[in-house]
């Protein structure tokens, strides 16, 4: 994957991110009282109401954007220092009211000149159009009716003295679409600002192939200005020409909610992100910088929401990159999770992709930008995945303490998603044969549910806590266009809400003079005179602390905020140092600057100067196709792992391909294995002098590769000097009663040419995944523990395990029950180390697994002795685990454990107190093994899944509870009975990605940083890759095999830590800096000497395995 201007990261930056990890903010900055206070209309006479009517006509069924609200701007429009306020009406006029401080306003709507203006306003867009020092607004027009005299948007000019005159037309911009939203961008850097344009299909219930058609036609020049996006260039003369086409914007068909322009990978050109709703994908436009932009969201994201409605870019974590944050619908509340949620279908899911759709899922996303031009989503570990029905998305600083938070509107007027309602509904037109009395019969079905707008505190490790009773936002409401800015001049934001049927929100800041702040206003630019588009960074305490912002307006939802730069500064009372740049390369720097100001900064005072990141000296280059002849792709075969086992949490049969590493021709150079799937052959690849790596062949992977290929190891199986193959059979697409199951044991000739010994090993039955060579029994030669992984049907019932020991020559015999009461059926199990943790110059079997904990077995006496958990800490530690590396992390001289595990940013959660759980039983008495996910609501334990997919598993269900709302209200009792009881039960109490550190034979768990907990861990090495004396650390992974309601965890691109004196993880290094980027499905990744430097292979699911040459 190659990617335009990758940005490498400051060193500073990633050590920067490193204190805010361990350094997290307190709980409140405010002293005392709630920070925000809802001032009364009476006190602002702001009585701004976007009220709703519902017609025969226009409707939810009829017109489906009928309840998704207006916009709101914050600008001062009258140059006096105060700033206005600017509302949009859908059905109501546009109000403008002038700020006359102290926080009240006048109504001057009357004599400004804009209430002459119908049609159904959205958005509103503040800019200097005409560069006379002005805000003017740009306003989206679009409703039901197509009247052109009413949908062409407006481009209202300011006058003077707070007057408006419509120029849309005089300007080119009077777009006649069903426009919804807009952002300006100066995409050519040329100092002006060109303008992106956002409009919706005109009608509704647009499928697919709508979709597909619509965009084939546009490919082939046939165009309808009505419902596609536009793109204008700003002449530089007072006009703007439509270059959609020419600057890449096409094909585009999409219901647009929210757009932003940026220069989000911080290559110097901005970006534009456009927020889709319905089934189309998110556009992520980049801009190549030659006036063209390319459509890249499948490249640079692994996935988008489905209904994406508000967007907002800002830097969460003070690493000067800016997340995008796109926010959804999933509520937050459990009942309204199981009453509310559409259904989304495997195989639509599965049909959507196979059409060239973005994975996509139902919740926000909150994309962590890595700094080389990709983003992960890591809202799950954010805490900001679910807020309900949201619109607004705004990333500022409320507090003051120098992290930006956040702000997310909430609410819709007519729950149209409820389950039981839409039958209810249904039910009703049957019984009318589709003809209503009146709009209220049927539209009065419809639930109507006020819900609380969500502010979320950054808590300086990248997770967020909920504020809203705290900090004074608990007020019900249907809110949508939402604005921040500073209205009282106090140094702190105000916020302003735009609500359906109720009186827009005014909110006051009170921080006042707890928390220090510094604010940047950009002036002067000959074309672009409030400076938007400008990048604006502070550096303060000795230069090791900074803050960025890129000004823009147009921000969240259908809404512009002020165009400040607004820094929170907590107690700090210096800077150090303010960088200006703007659009065309003008750069200011200030130096020691005074807090609790606003700094107005003149473009006249700065110099033309190129800005460019610092080199580093990266670890790692990409080189597959340099060094791998042929390439090697992993192909999964297709099966279907929920056919037997519907509420499955992932997929089993997918959870390959594994790699070995080692000499097996005795040339001094170390050559490759790497197993395939079902129907898929392995290969061997041989290194040559070059380094380069070329397949061997050896007929019997060809003739093997029936077996699904798992865990293999290199070892010395028969005593005769040369490397021989142990490779572990898995899967799950047959009974394990089946010999498709039989691992197998293949003799390495001396010259890297295997054949596969059938007698050598025990009958063996039982689908597994991990293999480790020792000598267990300490005779001298190589045995194997094998561990079983899962029971194809009965998941999560354990496999068996083997012990194997070799006799010396090659042949081994099962002695798993002679030398251990524990192993056979220990649990499903992924992974284990033999090791001395204990410091008696005697080594443990430790193993772990899904649903397992770290489990220790001490040989004495011939066998093997399972320990209690307390003994060495390991209480309480069930979880996902992926992979076991045992290494001296911190170099004290013992032996400390790092564990792989499922991650923190996974729709599951688990603690000791509230544990997240499975259970299993044939609950329906069919003959089939039954799954149940389940946590903990409150104090009560609820199904993970809701009532339709639950009742395609046990369809007794649908009958025990009718509706939704009974199954959302019942308890996992009241659903599945004594069966609980009686079936199988696992808890998982620990999700994170540990280090589990040594102390004298006892273990404390510490969570990895937060990098390393945006995605499961499946592998891990530690070597010496920057050739210092000090080993470093590599981790990978990912799980791109989840069912579809649970999203597939996919925001890992791979790490790499720098060791020092310190400990292994002392230096996470991004993947720009490192040259380590794999953001795919890995299973598992090896070190492999070449030229005498530590490279690393990845082996990916249904991906081709990649090789990174060291390059240190």
């Amino acid at each position: 994957m190659h990617f335009k201007g990758p940005i490498l990261l400051f060193s500073k930056i990633i050590l920067g991110f490193i204190f805010i990890v361990s350094c997290k903010k307190s709980d409140d900055s405010s002293s005392g009282g709630q920070l925000f206070t809802l001032i009364p209309s009476s006190e602002s006479n702001i009585q701004f109401n976007n009220i709703i009517t519902e017609t025969p006509k226009e409707h939810i069924y009829t017109f489906n954007y009928i309840y998704n609200g207006a916009g709101v701007a914050i600008a001062d429009f009258d140059n006096d220092g105060l700033q206005d306020i600017y509302f949009t009406g859908n059905q109501v006029k546009d109000k403008l009211y002038k700020n006359k401080g102290d926080l009240k306003f006048d109504d001057v709507s009357s004599t400004s000149g804009i209430e002459q203006y119908g049609g159904w306003h959205n958005a509103v867009i503040t800019i200097d159009i005409n560069n006379d020092g002005l805000l003017d607004l740009y306003i989206c027009r679009g409703g039901y009716y197509n009247i052109p005299e009413e949908n062409s948007n407006l481009m209202l000019v300011n006058q003077g003295n707070m007057k408006f005159v419509d120029e849309a037309a005089k300007y080119g911009i009077a777009d006649i679409g069903y426009s919804t939203t807009a952002t300006f961008i100066d995409y050519d850097k040329d100092g002006d600002m060109d303008l992106y344009v956002d409009n919706r299909p005109e009608r509704w219930g647009i499928q697919e192939d709508s979709i597909m058609a619509v965009k084939e036609r546009l490919e082939k020049g046939i165009e309808d200005p009505l419902v596609t996006d536009h793109f204008y260039k700003n002449n530089g003369n007072g006009t703007f020409t439509n270059i959609t086409r020419k600057a890449g914007f096409f094909p585009n068909y999409g219901y647009g909610l929210g757009v932003i322009a940026g220069d989000i990978n911080k290559d110097g050109v901005d970006d534009i992100y456009v927020a889709n709703d319905f089934i189309e994908n998110d556009y992520f436009y980049i801009n190549y910088g030659d006036s063209t932009f390319k459509q890249m969201s499948k490249q640079l994201t692994n996935h988008v929401p489905y209904y994406s409605m508000g967007v907002d870019f800002g830097d969460l974590n003070n690493d000067t990159k800016e997340e995008i944050l796109t926010v959804e619908m999933r509520p937050d509340d459990y009942k309204r999770s199981k009453t509310t949620m559409p259904a989304m279908q495997p195989e639509y899911f599965a049909y959507l992709k196979d059409l060239g759709f973005h994975d996509q899922y139902m919740h926000n996303a909150l994309q962590f930008n890595y700094g080389n031009g990709f983003f992960g989503d890591i809202s799950q570990y954010a805490g900001v995945d679910k807020t309900d029905w949201s619109w607004a998305a705004l990333i500022s600083d409320f507090d003051n303490d120098g992290l930006k938070d956040i702000f997310i509107s909430n609410g819709y007027r007519r729950d149209v998603y409820d389950r039981d309602t839409n039958k209810k509904m249904r039910e009703l037109l049957a019984r009318k044969n589709n003809i209503i009395d009146s709009v209220e019969q049927a539209l009065g079905i419809l639930p109507s549910v006020k819900l609380i707008n969500y502010i979320f505190k950054n808590q300086g490790d990248l997770t967020f806590k909920k504020k809203m009773n705290e900090w004074g936002l608990d007020q019900v409401s249907f809110s949508n266009g939402s604005a921040v800015g500073d209205l009282d001049n106090d140094g702190d934001l105000d916020l302003v809400v735009n609500n359906i049927d109720d009186p827009a929100f005014v909110y006051r800041n009170n921080i006042n003079d707890n928390q220090n702040y510094l604010r940047v206003k950009c002036a002067n630019a000959p074309n672009n005179k409030f400076g938007l588009g400008t990048k604006v960074t502070i550096q303060y305490n000795q230069n090791q602390n900074q803050q960025y912002v890129q000004i823009r307006t147009a921000r969240g939802y259908l809404s512009s905020c002020e165009p400040i730069a607004h820094f929170g500064l907590g107690k700090q009372d210096k800077i150090d140092k303010i960088i200006i740049e703007w659009n065309d390369k003008t750069l200011l720097e200030l130096d020691n600057i005074k807090v609790n100001q606003l700094i107005e900064a003149d473009y006249n005072k700065g110099v033309k100067k190129d800005v460019h990141p610092p080199k580093f000296k990266e670890v790692f280059k990409e080189n597959t196709l340099n060094s791998i002849f042929p390439p090697f792709y992993h192909r999964e075969n297709e099966f279907d792992d929920y056919k037997e086992q519907k509420l499955l949490p992932y997929a089993m049969s997918k959870i390959g391909p594994f790699i070995s590493v080692g000499d097996v021709n005795k040339d001094g150079l170390e050559d490759f294995y790497i197993g395939g799937a079902h129907d898929n052959p392995a290969c061997l690849y041989m290194q040559n002098d070059s380094g380069n790596f070329h397949l061997k062949k050896n007929p019997i992977f060809e003739k093997d590769k029936d077996y699904e290929d798992m865990q293999s190891v290199f070892f010395d199986a028969d005593n005769d000097g040369d490397l021989d193959l142990y490779v572990v059979s898995g899967g799950t697409e047959y009974d394990e009663k089946r010999p498709i199951y039989q691992d197998r044991l293949y003799i390495n000739n001396g010259q890297g040419l295997f054949t596969k010994d059938i007698s050598s090993l025990p009958q063996i039955r039982s689908s597994g995944c991990n293999v480790l060579a020792a000598d267990f029994d300490q005779d001298g030669d190589i045995d194997i523990f094998r561990g079983g992984r899962v029971i194809p049907g009965k998941y999560p019932y354990s496999p068996k395990s083997y012990m194997l020991y070799n006799n010396g020559n090659g042949t081994f015999k099962d002695v798993t029950d002679e030398i251990s009461s524990d192993i056979r059926n220990m649990g499903m199990v992924t992974t284990s180390v033999w090791v001395d943790i204990n410091g008696d110059k005697n080594n443990e079997l430790i193993v772990t697994g899904e649903w397992m904990p770290l489990t220790v077995f001490e040989y004495s006496n011939a066998k093997f002795i399972k320990a209690p958990p307390e003994k060495f800490g390991f209480q309480n530690t069930e979880g996902w685990w992926n992979k076991l590396l045992a290494v001296d992390y911190d170099h004290d001289g013992d032996i400390d454990l790092i564990g792989g595990n499922i991650g923190l940013n996974y729709k599951f959660h688990a603690s000791t107190e509230k544990p997240f759980m499975v259970y299993c039983n044939d609950f329906d008495n069919n003959g089939s093994y039954d799954i149940v996910l389940a946590k903990y609501n409150g104090k009560t334990q609820v199904p993970i899944r809701g009532r339709q997919c639950s009742s395609e598993q046990v369809p007794g269900i649908a009958n025990k509870f009718p509706d939704f709302n009974s199954f959302a209200n019942a308890t996992l009792d009241d659903i599945y009975g004594k069966g609980l009881e009686t079936g199988l039960k696992y808890e998982a109490k620990l999700f994170a990605n540990t280090i589990f550190q040594n102390n004298g034979g006892k273990f404390k768990a510490m969570d990895m940083i937060p990098l390393a907990q945006f995605s499961c861990i499946q592998s891990m090495i530690a070597d010496d890759f920057t050739n210092d004396g000090i080993d470093d650390f590599c981790i990978a992974g990912n799980l791109f095999n989840a069912e579809i309601e649970t999203t597939r965890a996919d925001a890992s691109v791979g790490l790499f830590f720098k060791g020092s004196k310190e400990n292994m993880m002392a230096l996470p290094y991004g993947p720009a800096n490192s040259g380590f980027f794999v953001p795919y499905d890995v299973k598992d990744i090896k070190a492999i000497n070449v030229k005498g430097k530590k490279c690393i292979l990845a082996g990916i699911n249904s991906n081709a395995l990649y090789f990174f040459r060291n390059i240190y």
